[in-house]
């Protein structure tokens, strides 16, 4: 029995030096900067850039910056968006915006100081000298048209705006891989929700033993980084293989139709945007995908944007036949103001700040017409 204990404890021992160097060589790794350690560094739960809102909705976590490949980076201001701090209350005489969409809007791989919603807020005195304009972006990257309009829903609501964009319909293309959806949010289009549903539970019940592990532990987040490389090769394997269904199409529509009538509803004119796209000059048709958010390849991706496009214009229209404040555009720019298909340079954010100030003058020249006196402008 003194052997088998000896024996046991020797082996125990050696398991506990041998995690030892391995955590420690994982680490090693990560400060080196090597990809895959890299990647488990950031798997840190108590470092997440996203928290939970809402009705299955995720934004980001007050006072966190988010990273871009490129060395530029995003900050989280203390209500939990990109950009300065606006108050809920609305002093007389500011006109507010509201930018709803994904990571195009939200400005992925561009500086706070180059988004959509900076250039907007240069923009907007030079144009009518005098009057305040906020403009608040409440877009994130991976949101799709049921994101949107939860983040108005919630968020965009309670800044009582006087604009709202909603420059959306590419993160939504990734929904055709699903048959049949059904009302949203169906299930299977929420991104990020398992993670969001431990993170709704622990602030029930308290924390769980494993996200303090893997808060502590390089290597208890193993595990975790091996299942998001697996899912990520079976998703690019599914979508590549995958006949695109129509009801994304639906799905689509129901959502920009619902964000629609909450901004009406607190008073918002509302401009419907189809964002840019370089994916046919940028890409063969034939070429397979290269994002999350393809589907099949660069041809059936664009395609199917375009057919979403189209839905969003039927809705600007019936919107506009029913008398409400709704105008749709489709702006293109050149193939140098693209960071990829998608996401925008500096000079590619400025384009599209141009575009939204112009499809929404006239909305703008109305309200200001109607705004008496000075008004004190709020320091941001």
């Amino acid at each position: 029995m003194r052997e088998l204990a000896k024996r046991a404890l020797t082996a125990a021992f050696g398991l506990v030096l041998g995690l030892l160097v391995v955590e420690g060589l994982v680490r090693g790794a990560a400060s080196l900067d090597l990809d895959a350690a890299s990647r488990i560094a950031r798997r840190d739960p108590f470092a997440f850039l996203y928290e939970p809102f809402g009705n299955f909705g995720y934004r980001e976590r007050p006072g966190r910056m988010e990273r871009y490949y490129n060395g530029t980076f995003a900050i989280f201001n203390a209500k939990g968006y990109r950009g300065p701090v606006v108050s809920w209350e609305k002093l007389a005489g500011t006109y507010r915006i509201v930018l709803l969409g994904g990571s195009t809007t939200f400005g992925y791989g561009v500086n706070d100081p180059e988004t959509i919603d900076a250039q907007m807020r240069r923009l907007l005195p030079a144009r009518w000298p005098g009057h305040c304009f906020e403009v608040v972006n409440l877009a994130l990257g991976g949101y799709d048209s049921y994101q949107d309009y939860e983040r108005m829903r919630v968020d965009g609501t309670a800044f009582a705006p006087d604009l709202v964009v909603l420059n959306s319909g590419i993160n939504d293309v990734r929904n055709a891989q699903f048959a049949r959806l059904g009302d949203p949010p169906d299930p299977r289009t929420l991104i990020w929700e398992p993670v969001m549903r431990t993170m709704r539970d622990e602030a029930r019940n308290g924390l769980r033993i494993s996200t303090i592990a893997q808060h502590y532990s390089y290597l208890a987040r193993v595990p975790g980084y091996v299942g998001e490389i697996w899912g990520q090769r079976q998703g690019l394997r599914v979508i590549q293989m995958t006949e695109t269904d129509g009801s994304a199409i639906d799905y689509f529509g129901i959502n920009v139709k619902r964000t629609v009538d909450v901004a009406v509803s607190v008073g918002a004119a509302v401009i419907l945007s189809k964002p840019p796209s370089a994916l046919s000059i940028r890409n063969q048709p034939s070429d397979p995908p290269e994002k999350s958010y393809w589907i099949r390849d660069a041809g059936t991706t664009e395609e199917y944007r375009r057919r979403l496009a189209a839905r969003m214009r039927e809705i600007a229209e019936r919107q506009r036949e029913s008398h409400r404040r709704v105008r749709y555009i489709a702006p293109e720019l050149p193939q140098e103001q693209f960071l990829d298909d998608a996401h925008l340079t500096s000079t590619g954010n400025r384009s599209m700040a141009h575009h939204f100030i112009e499809a929404a003058a006239h909305f703008i020249e109305a309200t200001l017409s109607t705004t008496s006196g000075q008004p004190s402008c709020p320091s941001s």
